[in-house]
């Protein structure tokens, strides 16, 4: 696992390096990614400092769920702090995850000795809540809509270079975990984005090859709160 200093970290706002100090001596590393039950509540805030993956949230029998994408240098978790509400909260690694925890009893101590704690936590919430309310918006949409949205999404995650074809390591009922939509309907529109040469598809991935096309697939949604054509 790399070694992560206070400088390498991307923090969510501008901090005084005696709070970033404070921080991660509280932090430690680990590999993964957050679950919860419905017996548990999040057990604080996760930096991920390598590898992709999908958050959704569900309900307790599968039938619907709402997810989104979480990549490189994303803080979630945040909402976890001074709220003890349980949340079904499920998991998948797209590519191996390492992250830094901060424990969430361990922030809320030094909230009460550094007043300074609480802009950090304003911004982890506010870094992450905008996805939330996009993914969320983007449910609304019909299924291509919807698989073009996260599949951007995890793009925008990876690094790539430029002029090269995004490929993203999922299958489609990982795909199906983070849109809702049932695995015959994912089908259905994948195959659509192929004949239009916008994708191709190899087993367990998914190669974006006109991302300007797929993207064009988002006009028609109300991008207001994060637009994963923007880099």
């Amino acid at each position: 696992m790399s070694i992560v200093n206070i400088d390498n970290i991307q923090w969510p706002c501008p901090l005084s390096k005696d709070l970033k100090q404070q921080l991660l001596a509280l932090s430690h590393p680990g590999k993964g990614m957050p679950n919860t039950n419905k017996n548990m509540s999040l057990p604080g805030i996760y930096y991920i400092t390598k590898g992709t993956g999908i958050l959704f949230i569900t309900c307790d029998n599968m039938s619907s769920s709402l997810g989104l994408a979480i990549g490189v240098n994303d803080w979630t978790g945040a909402s976890s702090i001074g709220n003890d509400n349980k949340v079904l909260l499920m998991s998948l690694e797209l590519e191996p995850v390492q992250h830094l925890f901060f424990p969430k009893q361990k922030l809320e101590l030094l909230a009460k000795q550094n007043l300074e704690a609480f802009k950090f936590l304003y911004h982890c919430v506010t870094t992450e809540h905008p996805q939330v309310f996009q993914a969320s918006l983007t449910s609304l949409h019909d299924r291509e809509v919807r698989i073009a949205y996260s599949l951007l999404s995890l793009a925008q995650k990876k690094s790539f270079i430029k002029g090269a074809n995004m490929s993203l390591k999922i299958t489609q009922a990982q795909l199906s975990t983070i849109t809702g939509l049932t695995r015959p309907r994912i089908n259905e529109a994948l195959k659509k984005f192929e004949k239009a040469q916008e994708i191709s598809m190899t087993r367990g991935e998914i190669h974006i090859i006109d991302v300007n096309a797929l993207g064009n697939r988002l006009n028609q949604l109300n991008t207001m709160f994060s637009d994963p054509r923007k880099t």
